[in-house]
């Protein structure tokens, strides 16, 4: 992992508790919550259960986008006073183990629903400091590559779904223990062996007579990045913690509860090895193209193309097709914009608020889609199967997403590193 000035192991350090953040919440969606909403005898049907879940996303999506904002003010806080996030990410950790063991506790739908929204607030104490890092300390040459070192947490999140995925028998209980685990393993080192490098400082003002055209040119374009990644994580959060019920009611593989683990595992385990090799592979482009805004506009197309592939094919080998492609772009599409948003503000003192406001960009799709989904498929019965639809409004989304990631207008420099 060669980041020209980062020494090697903060950036080992930072990638791995990026994973483990990722662990924390990816199988909730995909694995424990349906598990849990099954136990409860009260929501009975295939659409009932798919609206409940709709329910504790979009009131997650509601306390994610509050805590995002106040765990960045914090967080930048505690920055100015000590010089360091690392006692954010131990509050955040904490936080987040407490809350996998509400959500282990919760025996029926309201305290499934605090648990949600106790947990969705701890997650974001986690990772608000977490994003930060990468403007406190990766130089612009190099916020590329680690962007799409970053950007394996998503595979990695979805690795550990296939991996849970694949021993049903622990169920919800063992996979949430074994997520708190995982997530204080992967993170913990990152707060007890700090070793940053030097602040990168926000640059001098620019003289006066160009600060007010240098302010509209940077609202632009913070305002086109923030558009696009709001669509296309409407696109993501349209299908990835559905992901059991796609399955289910859409691609129907097999009708036992077994054969949709396992083709739930299946598909997040194709997930893994196309985001890999897209997160990498587009991080590492990035870089060396001219402007980053080209290379995030094709990722945006192809994950409207991969959204449009599953809401029409029929056949399994497709579907899993269409769900590795729409893996490589969205890996590919936030690994970019995470260097192209950190470049963005790494003029500004108060970068941890400015990505809380950028962040809203994936609290909200955790709104929109679940109370898009309430709607398609309707009250007292509705059919399951009409997610479809959903998935087609997303390909549309992620088709404007690429229009306005490629107006963005970023020079980007080529020094070595």
């Amino acid at each position: 992992m060669a980041l020209g000035a980062t020494p090697r192991r903060f950036a080992i350090l930072y990638v791995l508790a990026m994973f483990g953040a990722f662990i924390a919440f990816m199988p909730l969606g995909a694995l424990v919550l349906p598990a849990k909403i099954a136990q409860i005898d009260a929501i009975d049907g295939s659409a009932a259960q798919v609206q409940a879940l709709s329910w504790l996303l979009a009131a997650g999506g509601v306390m994610a986008a509050v805590g995002n904002i106040g765990a960045g003010y914090l967080s930048d806080m505690l920055y100015r006073r000590h010089g360091d996030r690392r006692r954010m990410v131990l509050i955040g950790l904490t936080a987040v183990v407490a809350a996998l063991g509400a959500l282990a506790a919760a025996q029926d739908f309201a305290e499934l629903m605090l648990a949600v929204l106790a947990f969705q607030l701890a997650l974001n104490g986690l990772l608000s400091p977490l994003f930060a890092l990468m403007v406190d300390h990766i130089p612009d040459a190099a916020k590329g590559r680690m962007a799409g070192w970053l950007g394996l947490a998503l595979p990695v999140g979805s690795l550990s779904v296939a991996g849970l995925a694949a021993v049903p028998s622990i169920g919800p209980l063992g996979q949430l223990g074994a997520m708190a685990v995982a997530t204080v393993v992967l993170v913990a080192p990152l707060a007890l062996f700090w070793s940053a490098p030097a602040r990168i400082e926000p640059s001098v003002a620019p003289p006066a007579s160009d600060t007010a055209r240098d302010r509209t040119g940077l609202a632009g374009n913070f305002a086109l990045a923030w558009i696009a990644r709001l669509l296309v994580q409407f696109a993501a959060a349209a299908i990835l913690p559905y992901l059991y019920y796609y399955v289910a009611y859409v691609a129907r593989p097999g009708a036992s509860a077994t054969a949709i683990s396992a083709a739930v595992g299946l598909l997040s385990l194709a997930f893994t090895i196309a985001s890999v090799l897209g997160g990498l592979l587009v991080g590492w482009l990035s870089d060396h193209a001219r402007h980053r805004q080209v290379v995030l506009s094709g990722s945006a197309v192809l994950v409207a193309i991969s959204m449009a592939m599953l809401a029409v094919m029929a056949l399994w080998p497709l579907v899993v097709m269409a769900y590795a492609l729409f893996a490589i772009g969205l890996a590919g599409f936030l690994a970019v914009d995470s260097a192209l948003v950190a470049q963005l503000i790494s003029a500004s003192a108060r970068r941890a608020t400015l990505l809380g406001v950028m962040n809203l960009t994936n609290t909200l799709p955790g709104i929109l889609a679940p109370l898009v989904t309430l709607a398609v498929i309707g009250d007292g019965g509705g059919d399951a199967g009409r997610m479809i639809i959903v998935l087609q409004l997303s390909a549309v989304g992620a088709l404007v997403a690429a229009g306005c990631a490629g107006l963005i207008r970023v020079p980007i420099s080529k020094r070595p590193c």
